[in-house]
C-alpha cells in the first residue's frame, strides 16, 4: 500500500472515498466533518442523522452527496469525554478501510484522527495510522494523510517514511495555493494610510 500527504481541505483531496472524523452523533459540525458537510450537502447530514449514535472507533459510510468521490466515511475518533487514544484511532482507519473495501474505493483520504477537538498528539497519532493502515488486509492501494496545517507536513512526512522506509510524495490542493498575480494585486490594493 502506498502511503502519501495531501495538503489543504479534505473535501478538495482526490480519492474515492473521504473520512471525517467526527463524534458519536455524527453531527458533522466542526474540522473536517464541517468540510465534507459543508461541500457534500444535506444528503451527507441526513445519511449521518440515520446512523447515530455510534461508539468510538467506529466507521460508516454514506454517500457523498455533490462530494465528486465515491463514498464519505465518518470516523469516531472520541469518546463521549471528547478524548482519543491511539486504540481509538487503529480501530477508526481499520474499520475505514473496510468500508472502503465494500465500495471498492481504490484511494481513501484520511484525516489525521482524534488530533482537532479530541486533542490528540498529532505525531502519536499519524504514526498508529500509518501502522495500522499497512497492517490492515484491504484492497486500498493509498491511504492520503491529509493535512491543511502547512506548519505539520515536514512532520508528517518525516513520520510516514520512518514507517514506510520510502519517500513520501506531497501533493498541495491548488486551492491552498493562492495564484501569484491574484496575492500581490491584493497586497497592492490595500489602503494604507
Amino acid at each position: 500500500m502506498k502511503l502519501s500527504i495531501f495538503v489543504g481541505d479534505i473535501a478538495d483531496a482526490p480519492a474515492d472515498a473521504l473520512c471525517t472524523s467526527t463524534n458519536s452523533r455524527l453531527t458533522l459540525m466542526m474540522g473536517t466533518g464541517a468540510s465534507i458537510r459543508a461541500r457534500g450537502g444535506v444528503a451527507v447530514a441526513r445519511a449521518c442523522e440515520a446512523l447515530a449514535p455510534l461508539p468510538p472507533g467506529a466507521a460508516r459510510a454514506t454517500t457523498a452527496g455533490a462530494l465528486p468521490c465515491k463514498i464519505t466515511i465518518h470516523c469516531v475518533a472520541s469518546d463521549a469525554n471528547h478524548h482519543s487514544s491511539e486504540a481509538i484511532v487503529r480501530s477508526c482507519v481499520t474499520n475505514a478501510l473496510a468500508c472502503a473495501d465494500d465500495a471498492a474505493c481504490a484511494t481513501v483520504a484520511m484525516p489525521i484522527f482524534g488530533t482537532g477537538h479530541a486533542r490528540f498528539a498529532f505525531a502519536a497519532s499519524a504514526r498508529a495510522m500509518a501502522l495500522t493502515a499497512l497492517a490492515v488486509s484491504t484492497r486500498v492501494c493509498e491511504v492520503k494523510f491529509v493535512t491543511n496545517d502547512d506548519e505539520r507536513v515536514e512532520e508528517l512526512r518525516e513520520i510516514l517514511q520512518t514507517v514506510t522506509g520510502r519517500p513520501v510524495e506531497v501533493e498541495r490542493s491548488a486551492a491552498a495555493e493562492p495564484e501569484a498575480e491574484s496575492f500581490w494585486s491584493d497586497v497592492y490594493s490595500l489602503d494604507v494610510r
